[in-house]
């Protein structure tokens, strides 16, 4: 079967119960550009999952807009490598100066680094 790189609307955390629950009980991962919280994956749907959380601190709404399409954008991309988990990105400040080669070598190095990205 051909792997299908969408981004579909059972692959986003939509719940506040979920993002409480990622917070609360998920490992938690820092880099000086952003945070990472894995939970444990829903086993019902199969699939990882993404949230994400942005502060007006990081700028104005075009640069919080374009920082949220690149975050999607990489895990639409390496989905298919991920072990079965929820993920909250939390971007800091410092992550709108990132360019996308950067942001994405800090995401899957802090993904792979937790045991939660497999090459």
């Amino acid at each position: 079967m051909q792997k299908r790189f969408t981004f579909s609307y059972g692959e986003r955390l939509h719940l506040q119960k979920d993002f409480k629950r990622i917070f609360k009980t998920g490992r938690r991962l820092a880099h000086p550009a952003l945070f990472i919280y894995i939970g444990p994956g829903n086993d019902a749907s199969g699939k990882s999952r993404l949230g994400l959380v942005t502060s007006r601190k990081l700028g104005e709404a075009v640069e919080r807009n374009r920082l949220k399409r690149r975050l999607r954008e990489i895990f639409r991309l390496h989905k298919h490598a991920f072990t079965l988990s929820d993920i909250v990105f939390v971007p800091r400040p410092g992550a709108c100066e990132l360019n996308f080669e950067n942001l994405k070598t800090a995401v899957l190095g802090l993904l792979e680094k937790a045991g939660a990205y497999n090459k």
